[in-house]
């Protein structure tokens, strides 16, 4: 059986976005699968961190933004993304086998996100890539859009994973609903980096809550 010692328990939830050339934004595969890190100009733009000890109520990274146009690069982003994990597992040095390994959260995180990420890694060979699969591989994945199934009223003929805007309605009747503004790669051509920047953060925001209404997490939200 997991233990979760309080000071070991690490809780990390993020959103990663990144930028499709035009002419592959009508890919058969549809809008959400057309990026791909292997395809020329699929860039890794960067992302919003929110890292906590839920069972103690530390908050490590509070919503902490990192972006190509401040890091200078995507390799650099890859880099400090990395290190994100890296640093998460050097403080679990003392950690026992059966206690729990850090849980990495988010919606659509492991269809997207995690692969994503580890792809860029391995490129850029950020790391030797037993180590890289070691510090991405390893962690526990915890995607909102598959574990928020049987919260979202549905008509699908078959379990389908949720998106955000549905976990969202269902779980956080109290918030907004969301404007049908630009998407992010239309922000991007316009260089509104600063929307980007807050929509991203946003997301995260409701992330971080969906997963409290959906655990009834008390101990996740007292570290908001």
């Amino acid at each position: 059986m997991v233990q979760f010692k309080p000071e070991l328990t690490n809780f990390l939830v993020f959103d990663l976005e990144a930028f499709v050339p035009p002419a592959d934004r009508r890919r058969k595969t549809g809008p959400s699968l057309a990026v791909n890190p292997y395809r020329e100009n699929h860039t890794l733009l960067g992302g919003v961190f929110y890292l906590c000890r839920p069972l103690t109520g530390e908050v490590v990274l509070d919503y902490a933004h990192h972006w190509m146009w401040n890091e200078g690069s995507e390799k650099e982003v890859v880099a400090s993304l990395y290190r994100i994990f890296a640093d998460m597992w050097s403080g679990l040095k003392m950690k026992k086998l059966f206690q729990a390994d850090p849980v990495v959260c988010g919606v659509g995180i492991s269809t997207f996100d995690m692969p994503f990420l580890f792809t860029k890694c391995l490129q850029y060979e950020v790391a030797p890539p037993d180590e890289i699969y070691d510090t991405l591989g390893k962690c526990r994945v915890l995607d909102l859009s598959v574990a928020g199934i049987g919260f979202v009223p549905t008509h699908n003929p078959i379990l389908h994973p949720c998106s955000h805007n549905e976990l969202a309605d269902a779980l956080l009747p109290e918030r907004e609903r969301k404007p049908t503004g630009k998407k992010v790669w239309d922000m991007i051509d316009a260089k509104d980096y600063d929307a980007v920047e807050k929509r991203c953060e946003g997301e995260v925001r409701e992330m971080v809550d969906i997963a409290a209404k959906m655990f009834n997490c008390q101990c996740l939200r007292n570290t908001v």
